[in-house]
């Protein structure tokens, strides 16, 4: 008896001590680039276990602007192990406080020598709807130890946050010195951008988004901006694209196998996509400039036609995908001048707004579809039509005509195609929207402090939505090595996840950078237009490294 009793004893002091505890409690912290006035922290607010309340005026918040990014880091001041990280923050739509969309977690057991535990990706669909609200961000760190806990956080416009706590146990006190006036900031971002969680890919369940009737047979989709700011597209230009050309650009194979014809900016300074707002007449304005002789579609065509004429083959044909704008208007610019506010729910209510904005649109499908018609491009075939808004209104009203914008677009034998930015509103409720194929962006490229694990997080997150991906490059990979390394990652990642390579994928590339590089005498400059090649046929092979 003596003995069950004993054991039982130990068992309960066992089940004690390994109950999780926030172990960061009252803990002391370093921050990279701390609070500025008036949310400066008065001295351990966020480890204090005061929560701040839903309210920009609350004192415990601490308020950071810009800037990339902030890495907070604790002394635990021993060696524990840990369960969990988690960091509360803010977000008030009205003044442009938003929460992170990204987390990192690295652990120390000597404040120098750093390694990545955890990191995740965080959107809309993970937190509260309201306009102001208090949101967790939680990593497991999977009972590792350390004695320094470093936690990096994306910041874009404000960032608030407050409490950060660590749950864990202590494993071995510690009677060193603190090391937190040495810490190295710049040595954790680096390790924690090279962080690459394979196990976050491999471990979704799902299945990305296949080439098939779905897709209206398009596999590699190159996105062609056709606009006020940028070149005229003429044959010249779209000939390293409908055909790959070798150095003396004499064509060998066919290249993309679809394209999609865009714009966003308009003579007139308004825009197709964002505020200010085109108008009825940019709209017009776009469709005659696609249709003029020698170039837009028919420079496409041409060149269909020339390579054909010279790689044996006289029957293929480019698939073309067409843009729709966004169908809105500025509350002092009227979209129709004979029907100011018609586009706008604040003046005609949500419903009326809805049902004219898809009157907008059958009128911009039906006049392009009769200059489509009436140009007869034997060596082009249209396939769908494209939504041009990377995410869905705050105000839901593009739910109330999105759904029969895509019955309109199929009920003319076509597909409705969208490209939402990284974790945008509606990503993963697509078929509900309306859209028969989509491709998630993951703007691995253009935010300068993002991880690898970027790139894991929207492959994740297209085969757990039934996905595509888009590549993508800007202008700087040709004389920044890092952004080029970037491009290639997007390349790699695919064979590094084992990626299906018979998904979708569309191609972001600015207005002409493959085609620069196809004309570039510079080896390092070529080979992005070689390797690009290499990767839609399937023969690229390099991986990512850890």
């Amino acid at each position: 008896m003596f003995i069950g009793l004993l054991v039982a004893m130990l068992i309960l002091s066992f089940n004690a001590s390994a109950e999780s505890l926030n172990v960061a409690l009252n803990k002391p912290y370093v921050v990279n680039l701390p609070a500025g006035v008036p949310y400066k922290d008065k001295g351990g607010e966020l480890t204090d276990g005061i929560r701040a309340r839903a309210s920009l005026g609350d004192q415990a918040w601490q308020g950071f602007a810009r800037m990339d990014y902030r890495i907070v880091v604790v002394d635990l001041g021993g060696i524990y192990s840990i369960d969990q990280v988690k960091l509360g923050s803010l977000k008030d739509e009205g003044s442009n406080v938003w929460f992170p969309s990204n987390m990192s977690l690295a652990l120390s057991n000597d404040g120098v020598n750093w390694r990545v535990i955890n990191d995740d990706y965080y959107s809309s669909k993970d937190f509260s709807p309201k306009p102001t609200t208090i949101g967790e961000l939680d990593l497991p760190a999977y009972g590792e130890q350390g004695r320094y806990v470093a936690v990096k956080f994306e910041v874009g416009f404000w960032v608030f946050v407050d409490e950060l706590e660590v749950w864990g146990n202590l494993v071995a006190e510690s009677n060193d010195k603190s090391k937190l006036d040495e810490i190295n900031y710049k040595n954790i971002n680096e390790v924690m951008l090279k962080f690459y969680n394979k196990n976050a890919y491999t471990k979704t369940e799902g299945e990305m988004l296949h080439v098939s009737d779905q897709t209206g047979g398009a596999k590699d989709i190159l996105l062609v901006y056709d606009q006020a700011t940028s070149i005229r597209w003429n044959e010249l230009y779209a000939s390293p694209y409908v055909a790959y050309l070798d150095k003396n650009f004499e064509p060998q194979d066919w290249f993309f196998d679809t394209f999609l014809f865009l714009a966003l900016t308009t003579p007139s300074g308004r825009n197709f996509g964002a505020p200010p707002y085109a108008d009825k007449t940019d709209w017009q304005w776009w469709l005659w400039r696609m249709f003029e002789s020698g170039y837009g579609f028919d420079a496409f065509n041409r060149a269909v036609s020339t390579a054909g004429e010279k790689l044996g083959d006289s029957s293929y044909k480019a698939k073309v995908i067409v843009m729709i704008p966004y169908p809105v208007e500025d509350s002092n610019h009227a979209f129709d001048k004979d029907n100011p506010g018609y586009l706008n729910a604040n003046k005609v209510g949500k419903e009326t707004a809805a049902k004219n904005r898809l009157e907008v649109v059958k009128w911009y499908i039906s006049e392009f579809e009769k200059l489509w018609e009436a140009a007869g491009y034997d060596r082009l075939e249209l396939i769908g039509y494209y939504w041009l808004s990377e995410n869905l209104d705050r105000n839901s009203l593009d739910r109330l005509y999105l759904p029969q914008v895509g019955n309109l677009v199929r009920e003319k034998g076509y597909r409705f195609f969208w490209i939402p930015w990284f974790l945008a509103p509606g990503y993963s409720d697509w078929q509900e929207l309306g859209f028969d194929a989509v491709m998630l962006q993951p703007n691995y490229m253009f935010v300068h402090e993002s991880a690898r694990s970027r790139l894991v997080k929207a492959g994740a997150e297209a085969k757990k939505y039934g996905l595509g991906l888009e590549f993508e490059a800007d202008p700087s990979i040709f004389r920044n090595v890092e952004k080029r390394e970037r491009w290639y990652d997007y390349l790699r990642a695919t064979n590094t996840l084992s990626y299906d390579k018979n998904i979708l994928r569309g191609y972001y590339q600015d207005v002409d950078i493959l085609g620069t590089a196809s004309r570039s005498s510079e080896p390092e400059i070529r080979e992005i237009y070689d390797k690009t090649y290499e990767f839609v046929k399937g023969t690229f092979t390099e991986t990512i490294t850890e």
